[in-house]
């Protein structure tokens, strides 16, 4: 039920959010530096009805607890702001820190982590906003991702785990905002909304927690294409003496573009390799820890390894089909 409620009011909210975005102002526009790469000005506020859907979905079943959207509507107040007038990036952090501690407030712990419990959250909700910012460069891949995710944390909680229902009106609420976001895009979830959808995919991994660090290993590989992305994204811009704040086409999804041809066939690709991840962290939930450990660093390895094929030189370099894309 909780899918469904939060699959109904997503679609059926976000026209109302495509009106106001554009009738706000807040929309991505196109430009000539190759950075925003899609044809026409496009709304920047789906990211609120997709939040509205998940906790009205978790409504229906339960009660919702005060810190969740109190923690969301922190981050997509920050990230709305953003959009209409870029922040400090200092700025940007320190509230997304601040829903991140809403949530330690509200009893959110990474337990198997002792001493670190609480603090952990916090980095979790910053790598996770920022994380699925980041994925947010073409159509339907941070929706198609996140969504994947918060199916494989459902999959890996212990015992079903608290948050399940969360998780699946997360679900709910994403695929409904993935019929906006397929191809072209008619809306964008913005920073807002990818901030908001990292805090709930940071809640999500908490219950991993009580499983001990097999739990938390196998969060970590349903969530492995989004820290992939951050952790190469950091390296990269370190390593070229860029800022960290300034965004650049140098992604994995927009090499595998690439590539192969085309923004679709790269989200194809990535979508894959999410639902791959599944099975993997499952894997790793129910190994001993030694062998979760072992099938973690190989599964890190093996995102490495793919990466290095995609950026290695190649005598022709194949054009990036003109389908409209972001």
């Amino acid at each position: 039920m909780a899918f469904v409620i939060a699959f109904l009011v997503t679609l059926v909210a976000m026209p109302l959010c495509i009106v106001a975005g554009t009738a706000l102002g807040l929309v991505d526009r196109p430009s000539d530096d190759g950075l925003k790469i899609h044809v026409r000005p496009v709304p920047l506020t789906g990211g609120v009805a997709v939040a509205a859907g998940a906790v009205v979905g978790l409504a229906v079943a339960e009660p919702v607890p005060w810190w969740l959207p109190t923690a969301v509507g922190l981050a997509l107040i920050v990230g709305a702001a953003d959009d209409a007038r870029p922040l400090s990036p200092w700025i940007r952090i320190a509230v997304q820190g601040a829903a991140g501690a809403v949530l330690v407030i509200g009893g959110v712990r990474f337990e198997a982590l002792g001493i670190m419990a609480a603090a952990a959250v916090v980095l979790a909700t910053l790598a996770c906003a920022n994380a699925v910012n980041l994925m947010d460069g073409q159509d339907g891949l941070a929706g198609g991702l996140s969504a994947i995710a918060a199916a494989g944390l459902l999959l890996t909680m212990p015992d079903g785990g608290d948050g399940g229902i969360l998780a699946v009106a997360l679900c709910g609420s994403l695929v409904a905002f993935l019929f906006w976001n397929r191809p072209p895009a008619r809306v964008f979830l913005g920073n807002g909304g990818a901030y908001a959808v990292g805090v709930v995919l940071a809640v999500l991994t908490a219950p991993a927690g009580r499983a001990g660090w097999t739990g938390l290993l196998a969060a970590a590989v349903c969530l492995g294409p989004f820290a992939y992305e951050l952790a190469s994204t950091v390296v990269r811009r370190v390593a070229r003496g860029r800022s960290l704040a300034i965004g650049d086409r140098g992604h994995a999804y927009d090499v595998a573009a690439e590539r192969l041809g085309g923004r679709t066939r790269s989200t194809v690709l990535f979508l894959f390799l999410g639902a791959a991840s599944i099975p993997v962290a499952v894997g790793v939930s129910r190994g001993a820890p030694a062998v979760a450990l072992v099938v973690t660093a190989a599964y890190a390895g093996a995102l490495v390894l793919g990466d290095v094929v995609l950026r290695r030189p190649r005598s022709f370099t194949r054009k990036v089909s003109d389908e409209p894309a972001r």
